[in-house]
């Protein structure tokens, strides 16, 4: 049970900006608040973490009492998509979810991938960070009159990408293709790894256009980082700071400041409203030491503690004039869930790099090489609508390579598994998911809470719809085709139902932008229609959710948001 405190409000300072959340969104929120000189607060659910002593990049499998897997039973039975993200180098920042269940509706999957830590999902991601198009933007009337626009474009975008870009280092080429923009002046990309040119010539045979993967991680050294050292670790943390996260990057630059305040262990609970004005009043939280109810005051809230908490926090902070969740008069809040369409990839061997020398391939932790997508046209013929892309893994790494997956046993098993380990190859890729009411979450009818006593969410979603099992049978033929033609053999595989949403912890909406306040809850600005200095920064303001990844747009609105709200509250 709850204890409360009522603090003397009076005492207590107000700020400019209360920013929920320290991660893609959050930091960069905070970043551009406080680096304009607003007193900003940022309130973290979770704990400081120390790179040094958190991140464990360079423990290998037989250093862990469990080789990294964990105690049998430790962590529960795990949503899919979940297994391989909880283990002995992470167990102790992520969210277990038997430790802090959430609620599924019958029938329903959804993997809620959480870390509640300074960074929060910038600790431990794929550093992906291609830019949507301006057909992204657009596409009901420039692709298929299906769904709804997003109320801005891609030129409204585009500035806010160069600028985070440049802020977080990324490495890439400048090579584009029709609607996947590139940014000028990105760092140079990493050298592809033999498996990965072989790919490339096996693709471009096809007319498929393969581009140096857009990465998060630093190919030389800037403003202070080192350039990558090659560990292949990144999926365990970096105690360099050479890949991107809000940690090591943004908080640093920001607790230099003397007009940024970080609050950790800060779990906020709802927004608070001055019924006299029926704007934000503040933020009420929930410390996780002593477990005391907090209220703090701002000029101005910006939400950014990721897509589920932050639509949480919404829908438990309703009252009299939102019964419904706060900034829900459209009744649109917590609808049009999103996730890419994904699926298990495929694996073989390059025949010819077969019985050569082992060696260090692990690179930047991801490929250096991509296949952008290419599928434009001929709607017609398609029984899905819009697109996918792949990406793909070769060479030697921690495993054992694909001869451990096979067969076998004594002398001649251990010989092929050493024969193919060098020659290894897998690809996979991510289809456009689709806005669907069906995919919802609300708070949980039934009163569950989480281990601090806030009411829960409960979700409605479902990845197995007609469009999604339609783009990964394609999906699955193009990625053969692409393999055999680059050389490679490919062992027999399964084909699966996609993922649950969230499964590649890409989730999208649920409090989509727009410019009519009756269809969605948010204006152009990440703006609450309904409430005037409230916004919403995360990736639940995504009206679609393209092929590409999402960290980079998400830090691209979140940055053009807190432009637009420096300026508001300066002219104030």
């Amino acid at each position: 049970m709850l204890r409360c405190m009522k603090v003397g409000v009076g005492r207590q300072p107000v700020y400019d900006v209360i920013v929920v959340g320290s991660g893609a969104a959050g930091g960069i929120a905070s970043y551009v608040l406080a680096t304009r000189g607003l007193r900003v607060l940022c309130l973290e659910a979770g704990r400081m973490i120390d790179p040094a002593v958190d991140f464990h990049p360079h423990k290998l499998p037989f250093h862990w009492p469990y080789r990294g897997k964990g105690r049998p039973g430790k962590y529960g039975q795990l949503p899919q998509g979940m297994e391989w993200k909880i283990n002995e180098w992470t167990e102790h920042l992520y969210t277990i979810p038997k430790e802090d269940p959430y609620a599924l509706a019958p029938g329903s999957k959804f993997t809620w991938t959480r870390i509640r830590a300074v960074g929060g999902r910038t600790l431990l991601w794929g550093r992906n960070v291609d830019r949507f198009g301006p057909l992204d933007f657009k596409p009901k009337s420039l692709q298929d009159g299906v769904g709804e626009d997003w109320p801005i474009g891609y030129e409204d975008v585009a500035p806010y990408y160069d600028r985070v870009e440049a802020l977080i280092g990324v490495s890439g080429s400048s090579e584009e293709v029709f609607n996947t923009p590139s940014g000028k002046k990105l760092l140079p990309p990493f050298r592809p790894r033999c498996g990965e040119l072989l790919i490339k010539r096996g693709a471009e045979k096809l007319g498929i256009k393969v581009l140096p993967y857009p990465l998060a991680v630093l190919s030389r050294n800037l403003d202070g980082r080192a350039a990558c050292h090659y560990c292949g670790a990144c999926n365990y943390g970096c105690d360099t700071a050479s890949r991107f996260s809000s940690l090591e990057v943004l908080i640093p630059r920001l607790t230099a400041l003397p007009n940024f305040e970080l609050r950790t262990h800060a779990i906020a609970r709802t927004v608070t409203m001055d019924p006299a004005t029926g704007k934000a009043r503040g933020v009420t939280y929930i410390d996780a030491r002593n477990r005391l109810d907090y209220e703090v005051r701002a000029r101005a809230v910006v939400l950014a503690a990721s897509m589920i908490e932050s639509i949480r926090i919404l829908f438990n902070s309703k009252n009299r004039e939102y019964p419904n969740g706060l900034a829900n008069s459209s009744g649109i809040l917590g609808r049009f869930l999103m996730e890419h369409v994904a699926f298990n990839g495929i694996d073989g061997f390059f025949p010819q790099l077969a019985g050569r020398a082992a060696t260090n391939d692990d690179g930047p932790g991801e490929s250096c090489l991509y296949i952008p997508r290419y599928n434009y046209g001929h709607r017609d013929k398609k029984r899905f609508l819009r697109g996918y892309r792949f990406n793909f893994y070769t060479g030697c790494g921690v495993g054992s390579g694909p001869g451990g997956d096979l067969p076998g046993f004594g002398a001649a098993f251990k010989r092929r598994i050493k024969e193919l380990y060098p020659a290894s190859v897998s690809m996979s890729g991510y289809g456009e998911g689709l806005a669907l009411a069906s995919n919802y979450i609300e708070i949980d009818p039934g009163g569950l809470r989480d281990r601090f006593g806030i009411p829960q969410v409960r979700f409605h979603t479902s990845a197995e719809y007609e469009h999604a099992f339609a783009i990964r049978d394609e999906m699955y033929g193009q990625m053969e085709e692409i393999l055999r033609a680059s050389g490679a053999e490919i062992f027999p595989y399964e084909k699966v139902a996609p993922y649950p949403l969230g499964s590649v912890t890409h989730e999208a909406g649920g409090c989509r932008m727009g410019d009519d306040p009756r269809t969605s809850v948010l204006d152009k600005w990440c703006r609450a229609h309904d409430v005037k200095n409230l916004f919403v920064v995360d990736a639940a303001c995504f009206v679609s959710h393209p092929e590409k990844a999402t960290t980079h747009t998400i830090m691209a609105l979140a940055y053009r948001a807190c432009d637009y709200l420096t300026e508001l509250l300066r002219t104030a």
